[in-house]
């Protein structure tokens, strides 16, 4: 048994448990009981580092609460310590607030896209609402999609237009694109112009670069001029 919890407590927690007035069970808990409590959450947040799971001060209230709470389904006669019943009860708490805060972060996670910007892919502490994100990315594309069709006016060789051409088909009809690779992609890209993979890949260089610039200018300021 701990240092914190003694016998002293025990007797505390078998009288809190006989005691039926309300108040006289408050006065029990603040202070015989709760010190013990308050001790063993500590240890168990410094022990396993389970600080890192929300505000150290929060943690501690809900812990002792939800002690609290389980003071009463605790039975002395089963021969089970008082320490090590209540002491499994606060670890297996803090273990589902670290599940329950694992499953979040997945969530959020899927949620969460992350955006292709050096400054912000370099701040650790930048987090985008996840309603925000997803209308963002419906915005970004929508723009996208404009800007796409106003670089027919900025090719000026026949197959880089004919490639524009294609890939804007593309994107419009991504029902017809069953399989998402590379390799798929210039297959799809070649049957629609006609031309060869080098003839492709040559063409498609005039559009990265148009794709660059606008990459760079959207990201920047959050539009673009077509």
């Amino acid at each position: 048994m701990a240092y914190y919890f003694t016998k002293e407590t025990d007797k505390s927690i078998v009288k809190f448990l006989a005691t039926t007035n309300t108040e006289q069970k408050h006065e029990t808990f603040n202070d015989e009981i709760r010190p013990a409590f308050e001790k063993l959450i500590e240890n168990l947040i410094f022990v396993y580092g389970f600080f890192n799971i929300d505000d150290v001060e929060t943690l501690k209230k809900e812990c002792l609460t939800n002690l609290y709470e389980m003071i009463p389904k605790y039975n002395p006669e089963k021969g089970s310590k008082a320490f090590s019943y209540f002491n499994v009860i606060a670890k297996n708490w803090f273990i589902q607030k670290t599940r329950e805060k694992n499953k979040r972060n997945k969530l959020e996670s899927e949620l969460y896209y992350d955006l292709d910007h050096e400054s912000v892919k370099n701040d650790p502490n930048f987090m985008l609402n996840p309603f925000e994100a997803l209308v963002e990315e419906k915005e970004k594309w929508v723009v996208f999609y404009k800007t796409l069709e106003s670089w027919r006016g900025k090719l000026t060789k026949k197959t880089e237009k004919q490639v524009l051409e294609a890939v804007i088909f593309l994107m419009n009809h991504p029902e017809l694109v069953t399989i998402y690779n590379k390799k798929a992609v210039y297959l799809y890209l070649r049957e629609l112009t006609g031309l060869n993979t080098k003839q492709v890949v040559v063409n498609l260089k005039k559009i990265k670069c148009l794709y660059d610039e606008w990459h760079e200018e959207f990201y920047s300021t959050g539009e673009v001029k077509f």
